[in-house]
């Protein structure tokens, strides 16, 4: 019995010392991942609105179906509004969170992929500026000039990844919530 007891308080020990080391840790580096992805997003936003010069956050829903929106600006050119940009996160094959550029006519200016973590050498090639799609177009290249006013279709309104349907499917209902975000901030 004294030595259960010895073992369970060693164990106990241990892992009092290993979340303090954990918290300890993530103390750190919480701030420094909040502004990595804050740049990430920053860079995302000139990407998909290249012709804006800046842009406004505006007020949205939380989450959209299975999706969480992560966040929804205005793109503007002066105090002229462009169109508008939705950040999501949903399920994909598993998850990705991408943002997606709309014009006042609900056409897609661009999209980024920021985060997927679907399975490499499939899902993965949504993100892969090497993967060419049939027209010679990056997987997220193709987007630009889909009208999105309407359901987006994985295999009808863009090309869908070989071997990877269901992260196809995936990023269309992303887009058609990050669309449905949009049109509420104009």
């Amino acid at each position: 019995m004294k030595q259960i007891l010895k073992l369970g308080l060693t164990l106990a020990a241990f892992a009092v010392v290993s979340c303090l080391a954990l918290a300890v840790v993530n103390n750190f580096t919480a701030p420094v991942i909040e502004k990595n992805n804050a740049a990430k997003t920053s860079a995302g936003l000139t990407v998909v609105f290249p012709q804006a010069d800046s842009f406004e956050s505006v007020t949205a829903e939380k989450s959209i179906n299975s999706t969480t929106i992560d966040g929804v600006w205005l793109a503007k050119n002066g105090d002229a509004v462009l169109g508008g940009i939705a950040k999501v996160t949903g399920p994909t094959y598993d998850k990705a969170t991408i943002l997606v550029g709309f014009d006042k006519n609900m056409k897609i200016s661009g999209v980024v992929i920021l985060e997927i973590s679907d399975s490499p050498g499939f899902g993965q090639n949504a993100k892969d500026s090497s993967y060419k799609t049939s027209s010679g177009k990056t997987f997220y290249e193709q987007f630009a000039g889909v009208d999105a006013s309407k359901t987006v279709v994985s295999g009808t309104d863009f090309e869908a990844i070989s071997g990877a349907t269901i992260t196809s499917v995936g990023i269309a209902a992303l887009i058609n919530d990050a669309a449905a975000a949009v049109k509420g901030a104009f």
